[in-house]
């Protein structure tokens, strides 16, 4: 997360819009700067702030709608956190629950206060305990009429969550699962130290898909891409290419409110990957046109 001046910067140019030949840029995913510095990861956490620092203090005028800024993670333990959940999510903004310290209990009251994901399960979060479950033990929590069943992100990506655990979180609800990469700026540069930048003010060491805070075994984010994603959790659960693309796209999109992409219906977005049976890309199409194809 970046500082707040520099956020009012960035955040501008993250408003939706369409790229000619590219994905559409939907709008910006705050991770943080309400976070709880025992669960910082690679995060500086000298730009935390507390939730009683409003929203539009925090992300300027894109903190006041729903207009750029989209989705926000924040830590639910922190004080004030439901009153923010319940600002953020009247102006239409998404909250998920993440680099976070909280119990159950607490992760329940920011699911009650209208949080409605978790950010990469288990990292950034206490372990699952048998009789503490903390964020993680959310997954499993039953919709009531005051408050839906949270969905969750995982990073199957090998480095993040052993294959049997990422397996265990898809089994428990495949309704609610999200896979998502983690993937930062290293993707798809030579292996090696690289430099850091505001956010991670530290070397990087990327080997292969996995990224290190440079002399710790921190992870700082990955470089799988989406395609290797879905391809792990259909070696890792026996699930076929479409129940695993359905992590990728309804329930994104359901999570999100998006009622014009995610499913291919008459009257959707017509953006969309072709897949062989192996989960392999094979075409890629963007607004009704094949802009790639594997050869």
């Amino acid at each position: 997360m970046p500082s707040a001046d520099q956020t009012f910067q960035i955040l501008p140019s993250l408003k939706p819009r369409s790229v000619e030949d590219c994905a559409s840029l939907l709008g910006a995913h705050a991770e943080g700067p309400y976070l709880h510095p025992s669960k910082k990861g690679a995060h500086n956490e000298s730009l935390f702030v507390e939730p009683s620092i409003s929203a539009t203090t925090t992300y300027g005028p894109s903190g006041a709608s729903n207009e750029i800024l989209k989705l926000v993670t924040l830590a639910p333990e922190l004080s004030s956190s439901a009153g923010l959940i319940k600002d953020l999510t009247s102006k239409g903004i998404k909250v998920s629950l993440g680099h976070s310290s909280a119990t159950y209990e607490q992760g329940l009251d920011g699911v009650k206060a209208g949080a409605t994901c978790l950010t990469h399960t288990l990292n950034a979060m206490p372990p699952m305990h048998h009789r503490e479950p903390g964020l993680a033990g959310l997954v499993t929590t039953p919709s009531t009429e005051q408050h839906q069943s949270p969905y969750f992100s995982i990073i199957p990506d090998s480095n993040h969550l052993h294959p049997s655990v990422a397996a265990m979180l898809f089994r428990a609800n495949p309704e609610k699962c999200i896979f998502i990469t983690d993937s930062i700026e290293l993707a798809g540069l030579e292996d090696g130290v690289h430099p850091g930048h505001a956010q991670i003010p530290h070397e990087q060491r990327k080997t292969g898909s996995r990224v290190t805070i440079e002399g710790t075994d921190t992870l700082v984010g990955g470089c799988a891409s989406l395609q290797e994603c879905i391809q792990n959790m259909m070696k890792w659960t026996g699930c076929d290419v479409a129940q695993a693309v359905k992590c990728v796209t309804e329930n994104v999109a359901d999570m999100m409110g998006l009622k014009d992409r995610g499913r291919l219906l008459a009257g959707h977005k017509a953006d969309f990957v072709v897949l062989n049976d192996e989960g392999e890309v094979l075409q890629t199409w963007i607004a009704g046109m094949k802009v790639w194809e594997k050869r």
